[in-house]
């Protein structure tokens, strides 16, 4: 037993497990206690000790030489200072740590059982804690030194679907390692920057770190006198100010999963305002495929939705959609601004001002998923122009925003209307008050904007994305994803021989075919199909780079590229080209093309 300050005494105990047990003793009596394991004394000493045993012998050395300051604090933990001389001119360092020690409270002395979800050991967490940490920024840091995506092995498959029930918990160490060997090696690596397929988002460092404090806080963010909802709020008044969308309280807006949700809460707003009207929807054939599933959700029959064809530019046709409108029906309008086959961006402006010609009858609505954002770039942002004429805007922010999955954020020009369709009288748990949490005045209400009740905060990620990096960056990264989007199609065109570039390019979307393997004594057309699905498979299986498939027409298929990558460089795109021709001479030569050839 070794004295301390104000009373305390020290009891250094090694168990039968081989942990070392440290004791405090106030007045006599057992107060608090830790037990470590080499790997927490390794962790607090910062790896001066590697095991108990030096632990231990460092301890005692300390508590019995005068070198040291062994202090316990008011809250009943140590600090421990020592110095550490080296060299030859004796230099002197202070090597300092805090011990935390646990509670022995009146309940851990009597017959009361109570448990929860805390950790016995804080000290054993904060060590889980920080190698999580370091394992995730070294995961990040050397992502180039990975696939980007790589098949899931049957073994790991059947590991992850014939776990047992976890009827019984087990170690939080033995789970993580189950997450580094059965997930981390197979997910879909959005993050790599040779990840081109469908339309993902990359993420960012600042971003994950924020879902770790959202986590932490738990907050359900619904509305009331809490910080989160201060901070959507604000979130949404930079992003209404980005678009240049009215930033006052006559509009709204919530942030929520992706632009799915959004159109579902666009497309009911726009029906609360026609009530009883019949409702149709105008869109071109290019539209993402979440406008038919909102309608079907809000049981709007697939007759009410006219497809427009498009232009040579691929955007939707004004003069065809204007024939469409029916005159005697109201309408809501789809404008795309980057749509998801190939970046074709509609006009916005011309969309608009079609519009404006029948407010009372007519809704524009602007689907943003991909391009919205854009508007960061002073250079992209005119190609967007007439968007912020819009109704209503839907748009993602975990794509080019590299705001982490998920989030998305619905924007609606009619902030009564928008509230009118959501906003139900509370149920009696939820009664508002005169004040405290949840006040009748002077608060907002979240869950009178969407469709949930219960909902975590996006705001703490978006914030701090937005705060750390600047929204002059994103316009500066979008910019050069755009430019190598050019660069990769000027790449194509210059080894027409074996490529051919399948549309224009307007945004951050490539499309592409190789058409190296023609053949004189079989169908064209479909062979050239069947050859590059191949290629695309054997791409992405071999972690060359991910593309994802796109029918361009009746029955073209093409390779597409879309870049939303800040981590993408001009580098990767002709490393991907250079692979892309060996691996397509690969496949002629052997069999499976043969193969290819007689389907």
């Amino acid at each position: 037993m070794y004295a301390l300050n104000n009373n305390y005494c020290l009891q250094l105990v090694r168990d039968a497990n081989q942990y070392l047990n440290i004791e405090l003793h106030h007045n006599g009596t057992l107060s608090r206690i830790v037990s470590l394991s080499n790997e927490q004394c390794s962790t607090l000493t910062h790896r001066l000790c590697e095991t108990t045993d030096e632990f231990d012998a460092l301890m005692v050395d300390l508590l019995e030489t005068s070198i040291s300051n062994i202090h316990v604090t008011v809250d009943e933990n140590l600090e421990i200072s020592f110095p550490v001389r080296f060299g030859s001119r004796n230099y002197e360092k202070f090597w300092s740590f805090t011990v935390e020690l646990r509670h022995l409270s009146m309940f851990e002395t009597n017959t009361i059982d109570e448990i929860s979800l805390d950790p016995s050991n804080w000290n054993d967490l904060r060590l889980l804690g920080h190698q999580i940490m370091d394992n995730m920024i070294d995961y990040t840091r050397d992502i180039r030194l990975r696939p980007p995506w790589r098949p899931i092995p049957l073994a790991i498959k059947q590991t992850i679907l014939n776990s047992d029930f976890p009827l019984q918990g087990q170690s939080p160490w033995e789970v993580y390692d189950e997450i580094c060997s059965t997930f981390l090696p197979y997910n879909v690596g959005n993050i790599h920057p040779s990840f081109w397929g469908h339309v993902y988002g990359a993420g960012s460092t600042i971003g994950a770190l924020a879902e770790f404090i959202t986590g932490t806080v738990n907050t359900m963010s619904w509305g009331g006198q809490q910080s989160s909802i201060y901070l959507e709020r604000k979130v949404l008044s930079w992003l209404k100010q980005l678009i240049g969308f009215p930033n006052d309280e006559t509009s709204s807006g919530i942030l929520v999963s992706g632009t799915s949700v959004a159109t579902i809460i666009a497309l009911a707003v726009a029906r609360k305002k026609f009530h009883e009207r019949t409702m149709m929807i105008y869109c071109s054939k290019d539209t993402h495929s979440c406008i038919t599933r909102a309608a079907n959700l809000l049981n709007i029959n697939k007759e009410n939705i006219v497809y427009v064809s498009t232009n040579e530019q691929r955007q939707i046709d004004l003069q065809a959609l204007e024939a469409c409108i029916d005159p005697n029906a109201c309408g809501f309008i789809v404008g795309s601004a980057g749509t998801v086959g190939t970046g074709a961006i509609d006009d916005l402006q011309g969309l608009a001002d079609l519009c404006a010609r029948r407010p009372n009858d007519l809704w524009f609505h602007v689907d943003g998923a991909i391009g919205a954002v854009a508007c960061c770039s002073k250079r992209l942002r005119p190609l967007f122009t007439g968007l912020e004429r819009a109704d209503s805007i839907a748009f993602d922010l975990h794509k080019w925003l590299s705001v982490p999955y998920e989030c998305g954020c619905i924007l609606v020009r009619d902030g009564q209307l928008h509230q009118s369709t959501f906003a139900q009288p509370a149920v009696s748990y939820l009664t508002l008050m005169d004040g405290g949490l949840t006040p009748s005045k002077g608060e907002y209400f979240f869950s009178d904007y969407g469709l949930e009740l219960s909902r975590n905060t996006k705001a703490i990620k978006v914030w701090m994305t937005l705060k750390t990096y600047g929204f002059e960056r994103f316009g500066r990264i979008m910019e050069q994803n755009v430019d190598q989007a050019l660069y990769f199609a000027r790449l194509i065109e210059q080894h027409s021989d074996q490529f051919e570039l399948l549309t224009k390019v307007t945004l951050n979307i490539v499309c592409f075919r190789y058409i190296g393997c023609q053949s004189n004594t079989i169908d064209q057309h479909d062979m050239l199909n069947k050859f590059n699905k191949h290629l695309l498979i054997t791409l992405q299986e071999r972690g060359i780079g991910v593309v994802s498939p796109l029918v361009i027409g009746t029955n073209t298929f093409a390779l597409r590229m879309c870049i939303s990558n800040h981590r993408t460089r001009l580098s990767d795109m002709s490393k991907f080209i250079e692979q892309m021709i060996q691996l397509a001479a690969e496949l002629i030569d052997s069999n499976e093309f043969n193969i290819l050839k007689k389907i």
